[in-house]
């Protein structure tokens, strides 16, 4: 077992060094320092959240509602450090899909067994 978890971390570590993490970080850190888009940000998330949380509990969700969660969607997307930051997050996914995929493909002669 020693092994695999020396494994599982040194696989670890090389995700965390690739170009993909690093754009994700330094995307993440561009947008957290411009106070105007992550003021944006935490409302939109805390818009969505309570929508999310209405519907969860059927109380009914008002128009005015949806317009603000839609009118910062809108002003989100217009960002640039937002649409960076989403197209570093895309790119992580995609090497994470990758790596999970090389993982499982081995495993599935196990799983059928």
């Amino acid at each position: 077992m020693t092994d695999i978890h020396t494994l599982a971390e040194q696989l670890g570590k090389a995700i965390a060094a690739s170009p993909q993490a690093a754009r994700l970080r330094q995307a993440r850190q561009a947008l957290t320092a411009d106070a105007q888009t992550a003021q944006l940000l935490r409302e939109y998330n805390a818009q969505a959240s309570r929508l999310e949380r209405l519907e969860a509990e059927q109380q009914p969700v008002g128009d005015e509602e949806r317009r603000k969660l839609q009118e910062l969607h809108g002003k989100l997307v217009s960002s640039e450090l937002f649409k960076e930051y989403t197209q570093a997050q895309v790119e992580f996914a995609e090497l994470m899909r990758t790596v999970n995929e090389a993982i499982r493909k081995p495993l599935g002669e196990v799983a059928s067994e």
